[in-house]
Order: structure tokens, then sequence, then C-alpha cells
């Protein structure tokens, strides 16, 4: 085989190899969510996540899900969310969803007796300004809440 032969197989290979370096794999969204206890979710039972990100360069839009049966006796549900970036700052959120309407249907999907509404915390967060999230239960004289089943932070990652 020839030097020019050699060269040019190195060079195939060599492009070969960069482009495949070079592919992307697809991101996902990433979910975690918690089973809530039977007998109620306490008002000083915090739930803390950590979300799921696939690459630290990138922003992610974080939503927050609650599932609920029929045996949820409120129309909305309010929390607290503590945001905990990297550097050990806290921005802490007022969440309060509506779970029906006015007329007492549920308004999120799902199907049978259980039911999921989420709600948008932050539309562009990156990994390190929001690397977890604590959730409070904070229903007006309500020291356990029952009637709910899971609650969830999802990671989707934005769109360049």
């Amino acid at each position: 085989m020839s030097n020019h032969a050699v060269t040019v197989a190195l060079a195939t290979v060599a492009v070969m190899f960069i482009l495949t370096a070079c592919h992307r794999k697809p991101l996902i969204a990433h979910a975690r969510f918690v089973n809530l206890p039977v007998a109620g979710w306490q008002r000083t039972m915090p739930l803390t996540f950590t979300p799921e990100y696939d690459d630290s360069t990138m922003n992610y839009t974080l939503t927050l899900a609650v599932r609920h049966d029929n045996a949820y006796p409120y129309r909305n549900l309010t929390m607290m969310v503590d945001i905990i970036a990297e550097d050990s700052t806290v921005t802490r959120n007022t969440i309060d969803m509506d779970l029906a309407d006015e007329y007492g249907n549920w308004t999120g999907g799902g199907f049978g007796t259980l039911y999921q509404t989420q709600v948008k915390l932050i539309q562009s967060a990156s990994p390190a300004s929001a690397r977890s999230l604590v959730v409070w239960q904070a229903m007006d004289n309500c020291d356990t809440l029952r009637g709910l089943v899971n609650l969830g932070i999802i990671a989707s990652p934005c769109r360049r």
C-alpha cells in the first residue's frame, strides 16, 4: 500500500471519527414523581427534588406536576417552592394551582379517577440556577392534605 493510500485511509477514518463525535444525542425531558402518603401530605413534610439534566450547558423548562384523585376536597392547591441554586441562594415561589373549575369539574388531564395538573415553574433555567427544589404544602387551615397521589418535577430542555 502506498503512502498516499495510507494517508487517504487515515484522513477518512479521522473525518468519520470527528463526524461521529459531533453527533449529539437527542435531549429528552426527565420527570421524577414521589408518591404521597395515603394518610395525607403534612404541612411539615417538605418534598425535595433534584432535577436531572442531560446537558449542563443548556437551559431547561421546569414544570411542577400534581396527580390527585376524586377524594381531593378542594378546588385549588397552594404550595411553596424553594428553588436552590448551585451557590446556595434560595428563591421562594408561591404556587396556586386551580385543580377544578367553578362548577367543581376537574381541569387536569387523565382518565378514570386520577387527574394530572401542571404548572410551569421556570421557563428557562440553567442547571446551576436550579440545582434542587423543595416543595411544601401551604393550604390555609389544613395541616394534613388528603387526596393527592403524586407530586413531581419535569425538566424539559429548551430548544435552541
